[in-house]
């Protein structure tokens, strides 16, 4: 373990990020949005919808009519709720016992099916969250972000289930884009803008998939429902979500399901990839296309071989489940880590040609040592720790790391050679404040707009930062 890099080798002098755009200064970061969820987040009823308070109930209704109503408002499980309630035992006491023993054999299936399968258990936020990327899910002002692959778009999704788009600030425009809000767009857990196409984005949530046309038309403003949504009765709620690198495959996975569904989004079909094992939790589709990471809610996890057969090779961890996975840029080396312990582990694809075959070499190596130590032995402030979130800078530059209890963000330097890869001790981020934390971060990936390595961090303050690394 001491050869491995750590975060002792992290200077204890570090490049703080509270004073926002400043520090890292470059010219071009004057056209980044200002943004800032919380504020918006101080009246959460100003910019929710739904369709079940767009109407006034009537007394006079019937309860029949009353409980069709709320089904087609807020769904089955509102409906049977409304069927057991107190005003409709006293209008309609055979409609409510009737309701009773409906719910009294969903309770009865719902047990059998926990012994049966224990992984479904507790689908509930905090079920969600415990696998989520994102820091403190339930709670956190952001939930998370993408960025366009080839324009200078932001989507950030909050709390409050609005997906806010962002663009570059001009004399004619101050960056503020559409608002997308929809009663099927709830509990959102990930999103990403669709490759090779200039407006379609995709959230995933915990009804399934929403898709959104996003018209240069369209500025200030709501949509109030997606182009259309895609969902399978058992692939929900959506836990990760990854296109292809042309966008004509969309890999979806869910703590609830087991398989792996492949989605032809424009003809609506698609292929599920099943093997035995727990439900799936991430997804992490190579740069070159050819691979993609799965990880589950358990010790397994899987790299699937993208072609017509989708074959896989599986690994399992010493302990816990892979929380967080990041592709070097060329698909060449693999970063992951697990719940179980605080340590960075390698996996090496490296393509070998021996005479007229071709096999891949594939090796699992620890690299780097996360546990907590103290920066500051004063303030007695911890870095490191089980890992949140691991990202890649698109040049292969910088591994960016976030903890789930310590609130520095670690920046290790990384050397990608052919067919070796160094890291080394880089520096850390703080927040404003000693209590604030990253919620999500992610780069900005390079295109025509952008040709630096731009960290866009969401701290739970609410705050986007866009920090420059050189």
């Amino acid at each position: 373990m001491a050869s491995l890099s750590n975060l002792k080798q992290i200077p204890t002098l570090s490049s703080p990020t509270g004073v926002g755009h400043r520090q890292n200064y470059i010219p071009e970061l004057e056209q980044y949005p200002t943004i800032n969820l919380k504020n918006e987040l101080l009246n959460p009823s100003a910019h929710r919808f739904s369709v079940g308070h767009s109407f006034i109930p009537v007394e006079s209704e019937s309860v029949p009519k009353r409980i069709s109503r709320t089904f087609f408002d807020g769904g089955f499980w509102e409906s049977l709720a409304e069927a057991r309630s107190e005003k409709t035992r006293e209008q309609a006491p055979l409609i409510s016992k009737t309701a009773d023993y409906i719910a009294h054999l969903l309770d009865l299936y719902s047990r059998f099916k926990l012994k049966v399968f224990p992984h479904t258990q507790q689908l509930s936020a905090e079920r969600i969250a415990q696998y989520a990327e994102t820091r403190d899910w339930v709670n956190s002002s952001v939930r998370y972000i993408a960025w366009h692959v080839h324009l200078f778009k932001l989507a950030v999704a909050g709390v409050d289930d609005v997906v806010r788009v962002y663009s570059k600030i001009t004399d004619n425009n101050a960056g503020m884009g559409p608002v997308l809000k929809s009663p099927t767009q709830t509990q959102i857990t990930c999103m990403a803008w669709r490759p090779l196409c200039a407006f379609e984005l995709v959230v995933g949530c915990r009804q399934g998939l929403c898709f959104w046309i996003i018209d240069n038309n369209l500025h200030l403003g709501r949509t109030i429902n997606p182009s259309h949504t895609l969902k399978h009765p058992d692939n929900l709620p959506i836990s990760s979500l990854q296109w292809n690198k042309d966008g004509t495959l969309l890999a979806t996975a869910s703590i609830g399901d087991r398989a792996i569904l492949i989605w032809h989004p424009d003809s609506k079909r698609l292929k599920p990839l099943k093997r035995l094992g727990p439900p799936g939790s991430l997804l992490s589709w190579s740069p070159c296309n050819e691979w993609i990471f799965a990880a589950t809610v358990d010790r397994v996890f899987r790299v699937w071989k993208c072609h017509d057969r989708w074959t896989s090779d599986r690994w399992v961890c010493d302990g816990g489940n892979v929380q967080a996975a990041c592709w070097s840029p060329y698909g060449r080396f693999l970063l992951f880590a697990s719940t179980a312990e605080p340590i960075l582990y390698r996996l090496q694809f490296v393509q070998l040609l021996l005479q007229s075959s071709k096999s891949d070499d594939k090796e699992v190596l620890p690299v780097a040592d996360l546990n907590a130590c103290t920066l500051d032995s004063s303030k007695h402030t911890l870095i490191g720790g089980t890992v949140q979130q691991l990202v890649w800078d698109p040049q292969g530059k910088y591994l960016v790391i976030t903890f789930k209890s310590t609130n520095s963000i670690a920046i290790f330097r990384t050397y990608i050679q052919k067919y070796d890869l160094q890291i080394s001790g880089g520096y850390y981020l703080n927040g404003q404040t000693t209590a604030e934390y990253p919620s999500f971060v992610c780069f900005q990936p390079l295109n025509k707009d952008n040709d630096r390595s731009v960290l866009t961090i969401g701290w739970s303050s609410g705050r986007i930062q866009f920090y420059a690394l050189h």
